[in-house]
Formats: C-alpha cells, sequence, structure tokens
C-alpha cells in the first residue's frame, strides 16, 4: 500500500525525532565497532595478527586455495585493505600466492605450513568466542536477530528504498 505524502512526512518527522543514538544505523555501527574492538583484542593476544588479517586467513583456511578476488566478494572488504593485509601475511610466510596457470591475472591464495597451524590455533578460541556471544541470548532472540539481519542486508542492497 503506497503511502500518502502526508503520511511519510509524519514517519519522517517521528524518525527525525529519535535521537541519533536509536538510530538503527547508528546502533548497529555501534555493536560492530565493539565488537571488532573486542576480536583485535583476543587475536592479539592469541596470534599477534589483526582481525583483517584472521578473517583472510579463516576464508583460506575454510574454502582451501581461493582466488584473491572472490576472497574480497565474500569478506566485503575493501580491495586496498585486502591487498595490504595480504602482502603482510605473505611476507610473514602464513599464505601463500601462486599465479592461475590459465589467467596469470589472477592469483590463488593457499595457507602455508605456518598459515595452517595459526588457523587452527586461533579457529577454537574465535569458535567459543562466538559460542559466548550466542550465549547472551535465548535461541528464539537469535532467530529474531538472524531474520532481521538478513532484511537488513537485502534492503542495504536495494536502490529503490522509499525515501
Amino acid at each position: 500500500m503506497t503511502k500518502s505524502p502526508s503520511q511519510q512526512a509524519e514517519e519522517a518527522d517521528t524518525l527525525f525525532a529519535q535521537p541519533l543514538h536509536q538510530f538503527l544505523t547508528y546502533r548497529l555501527s555501534r555493536v560492530q565497532a565493539k565488537l571488532n574492538t573486542q576480536a583485535q583484542r583476543i587475536l592479539s593476544q592469541a596470534a599477534d595478527i589483526s582481525l583483517i588479517q584472521w578473517r583472510i586467513i579463516a576464508l583460506i583456511g575454510s574454502s582451501g586455495e581461493s582466488h584473491a578476488g572472490e576472497l574480497t566478494r565474500r569478506a566485503a572488504l575493501d580491495k586496498g585493505l585486502f591487498s595490504r593485509n595480504l602482502k603482510t601475511l605473505i611476507k610473514r610466510g602464513l599464505v601463500a600466492s601462486r599465479e592461475d596457470d590459465a589467467d596469470h591475472r589472477i592469483s590463488i591464495l593457499s595457507l602455508t605450513k605456518g598459515g595452517h597451524a595459526l588457523y587452527q590455533k586461533v579457529l577454537p578460541i574465535m569458535r567459543a568466542r562466538q559460542s559466548a556471544l550466542r550465549s547472551t541470548m535465548s535461541k528464539s532472540e537469535l532467530d529474531t536477530l538472524y531474520r532481521a539481519l538478513d532484511k537488513l542486508e537485502i534492503a542495504a542492497e536495494r536502490d529503490d528504498l522509499d525515501i
């Protein structure tokens, strides 16, 4: 059902009457920042790696050999940020990179022996963190949260929101 201009204006007035700290995007950003800070602290202590570096290692570790472009898409990471952190991981001997035989523009990434050992060391720690975070909510709350996140992700990809 299409809303009248006056209904849209009333809803906008209600939204803007909300304090900034109640905006959905503001709340999500704050939670993400706090979770990232927590994860960074854990990863620094456990393996002296950054959160972005862990995400790269975890993606390669869970999928085996991977194309760099595919990993940036799956992780939704900025290409420059991905590239800088990948170079660090290669220098540290945790990730190996080779050219694709069929297309020399494509880099194929894999974990080295040291990278695989780090992945095996850190994965249980990060799984335990996930379990601890999940334990703060009931199954019903988690189900609702995941449904809401799915809807928000779809809405974030749309260009035609009613605004």
